[in-house]
């Protein structure tokens, strides 16, 4: 059976609108500290993420690396539980309580750094005033 050409381009599009649909981090722009009390692990695609709160009772959402990649460079299930208090650093959405977490702190220690394929940190080549976690 034959598709009609129209068919094929509106599922083109649709491909093509959906791939350029995932978020970029070009929007967030403001570094922020952050101590934060996790209430929800969610690890899986297509990030990686922590929920918690503030000490304001507000609700963040944080955003980490893609799933392979973090269990390739050994953040997985046992890395944080619910409760767990943690000092984050990362940028912050403009118009949202979510954070693209560079690094994660607990008890001063690092517990998780945002790395590329590569082995890159997402700091390096970055303008923050840290040069790494």
């Amino acid at each position: 059976m034959k598709m009609p050409i129209q068919i094929i381009l509106f599922i083109s599009m649709l491909l093509t609108s959906v791939a350029f649909a995932h978020h970029g981090w070009g929007g967030y722009k403001d570094w922020l500290d952050i101590k934060i009390t996790i209430t929800t692990v969610r690890l899986g695609n297509p990030h990686d993420r922590l929920i918690g709160t503030d000490s304001n009772g507000d609700e963040w959402n944080l955003l980490l690396a893609p799933p392979a990649r973090n269990r390739r460079f050994g953040f997985n299930e046992m890395s944080v539980s619910v409760g767990d208090e943690l000092d984050l650093f990362g940028q912050k959405h403009p118009k949202r309580l979510e954070l693209k977490v560079h690094c994660i702190y607990r008890n001063a220690e690092i517990l998780y750094v945002y790395r590329y394929n590569s082995g890159r940190t997402s700091l390096q080549g970055t303008r923050s005033s840290r040069e790494a976690c």
